[in-house]
């Protein structure tokens, strides 16, 4: 339902290591008047606007049971061996790696609640870009280049 977002798009301005930070503001909830699936973003400080919904008609099995919404990425260039940096470039573990934060869960009344506790994680098998475990509501992750 919008045109200022995409899936896949590149988030502008990139952040820098040593530089000025950029945010973006996921909301996915499910909206209890029409039980569809909303999706808000906001970019850097900027109130998370409306930018599409997954219609409960795509979602049937899911209606009135629990959800579990996964995240993730990957890092792919056509030429590159090793594989390409993710995030940053740096391993959790430097305190300088990319990172999701203020990881909060929205109730059915709409209040949320952060997320403290360290939930599943999933990598390539190869150990390359290990995420950390999540603390104090946010989480790291990315590395550097990677052998194939």
């Amino acid at each position: 339902t919008s045109s200022r977002i995409a899936p896949g798009q590149v988030i502008s301005p990139l952040s820098r290591i040593n530089g000025n930070k950029s945010y973006i503001t996921l909301r996915i909830f499910k909206e209890q008047s029409s039980g569809d699936w909303q999706i808000h973003v906001g970019a850097n400080s900027g109130h998370p606007k409306p930018v599409g919904y997954f219609p409960k008609s795509l979602i049937i099995g899911l209606i009135d049971k629990p959800v579990e919404i996964s995240f993730g990425g990957y890092v792919k260039h056509r030429k590159s061996r090793p594989s390409p940096p993710m995030g940053s470039g740096y391993v959790f573990e430097t305190g300088r790696a990319a990172s999701f934060g203020i990881l909060k869960l929205i109730d059915a009344q709409g209040i949320d609640h952060n997320i403290v506790a360290d939930l599943p994680s999933s990598t390539d098998g190869k150990g390359c870009y290990t995420p950390s475990k999540i603390k104090w509501a946010q989480f790291f992750y990315g590395g550097p280049s990677c052998a194939d």
